[in-house]
């Protein structure tokens, strides 16, 4: 097949993997990440072997979480968003969030029905009711709950979790956070702290990879992230939580914890459990297989008309005028 390198930096959307089926996160710090015919790489140095360099499979990751004494060039952030991945700045550890890239070329579907649903205040609470069904494993207890009730609810349930974590791994807990001096904070609270940055690192690839808003939220507000907080909840007391109560008692928590999210991860397929969770919170009437997740790089753009809709772009309309 002649100049398959080339074909390969410029994948076709038969090419491009489905967002449900991508891996996780890869936390990359003290390295440079480059572009080469063979795909993207770290380059990095150790005292026993020297310059090393190790290749990425950026197809198959979701997030690639960027630390503070990383460097990466160009044509190797552009690859990552091709495969259709997102690259999230971070502070040392994973333990606060910068700023993120993401490809230009997503479908507007999800991010039509979130800001329909998100403008009505009536289709916005439930939304809200959805969210807060899926937290509790008896998704009943929801029902007929205002906002303030569900609110109150969630607090009791995280505090439950927090005591029973507590008293599994004889940790004594007092939630203290501090995400911009992880030195300050005990390991419980340092796995906590990192845990939840890679959920929500990981959590943002999915949202933007389907094209949907990060920003607009339907329990949290007011930030560029409030959509996130919002999904990424779902999984804080499933699965963050225990892994950083777990971690704690390692010699580096905060290493630890990445690995065991990193694990589960993989085992649980978590990509496409959020993927699923966002369409049947933005489009609860739809079967998840056939809500067209195929198509988060449709790459299409019409141009829009108030009695006809969808119009086809790239043409010129000028004989009707």
């Amino acid at each position: 097949m002649p100049n398959l390198p080339k074909r390969l930096h410029n994948p076709t959307l038969a090419m491009l993997p489905r967002v449900s089926d991508q891996l996780s996160f890869l936390y990359l710090n003290r390295v440079r990440v480059e572009r080469d015919d063979n795909g993207v790489h770290a380059i990095f140095r150790t005292e026993e072997r020297g310059v090393e360099r190790v290749y990425i499979p950026t197809a198959s990751i979701a997030a690639l979480l960027i630390g503070p004494g990383t460097s990466i060039t160009q044509p190797a952030a552009g690859q990552v968003l091709k495969d259709g991945g997102i690259i999230v700045f971070s502070g040392e550890a994973g333990g606060h969030y910068h700023g993120s890239l993401i490809h230009d070329g997503l479908t507007t579907r999800w991010l039509h029905l979130q800001a329909a649903q998100w403008a009505d205040q009536d289709k916005r609470a439930e939304v809200a009711r959805r969210l807060y069904r899926l937290r509790f494993e008896d998704g009943s207890l929801a029902d007929g709950k205002s906002i303030e009730q569900l609110r109150g609810m969630e607090g009791h349930r995280v505090k439950n979790t927090y005591r029973a974590l507590s008293k599994k791994h004889g940790i004594p807990f007092r939630r203290v956070y501090a995400p911009k001096d992880l030195d300050a904070s005990d390991p419980v609270n340092q796995a906590l702290t990192v845990a939840n940055h890679v959920l929500y690192g990981v959590t943002h690839a999915v949202i933007a990879a389907l094209g949907a808003s990060p920003a607009l939220g339907f329990i949290h507000t007011g930030g560029q992230r409030s959509f996130v907080y919002d999904i990424a909840d779902l999984y804080k007391m499933e699965i963050a939580a225990p892994a950083a109560f777990a971690a704690a008692q390692e010699p580096d928590p905060v290493d630890a914890v990445r690995r065991s999210l990193r694990k589960d991860w993989r085992l649980l397929r978590l990509t496409r459990r959020i993927v699923g969770d966002i369409q049947s919170i933005l489009d609860p009437e739809t079967p998840v297989s056939d809500a067209g997740l195929h198509d988060e790089f449709g790459n299409v753009v019409y141009l829009w008309s108030p009695e006809f809709g969808a119009l086809p772009a790239g043409m010129n309309y000028a004989a009707e005028a």
